[in-house]
């Protein structure tokens, strides 16, 4: 089996889908800051132009990459352009939605505190033996 073989149909489906969640999210994101929304917009674009310029290299309309390589290297110029699509596809979501290891240990500190104060939401009946079966 070719590599090649196995690259491009997950770089179709990793652009693809990362094209639509960016879409997704400049739609459930838009009330807030437009440069926000516009940068969802922008990296849906650029994984749609790379997502068709896999697609036309894959039907044959473009016939060669113009990447050339040094021989020997342990990876291919498809190999890079999946982890490119990813790294860009993924950056707006990691820029804008970052937090840090202390802004985590709080926010789970807060939780736990939410769910001390409400036995964990959870209600076991004496009397009835069948309930947990459901």
């Amino acid at each position: 089996m070719n590599l090649n073989s196995i690259i491009f149909p997950l770089t179709f489906g990793i652009t693809g889908f990362l094209c639509i969640l960016n879409i997704a999210f400049a739609y459930v994101f838009r009330k807030r800051k437009t440069v926000e929304v516009i940068s969802y917009l922008l990296v849906a674009l650029l994984e749609l132009a790379i997502f068709l310029f896999a697609f036309s290299l894959r039907v044959g309309i473009i016939h060669a990459v113009p990447l050339h390589l040094p021989p020997h290297l342990p990876v291919n110029r498809a190999e890079i352009g999946a982890a490119i699509a990813i790294g860009i596809g993924l950056f707006p979501v990691g820029y804008w939605h970052r937090t840090s290891a202390s802004e985590l240990r709080a926010r789970m500190a807060q939780d736990a505190k939410v769910i001390k104060e409400r036995d964990g939401g959870v209600r076991v009946r004496s009397n009835a033996p069948g309930e947990w079966m459901n």
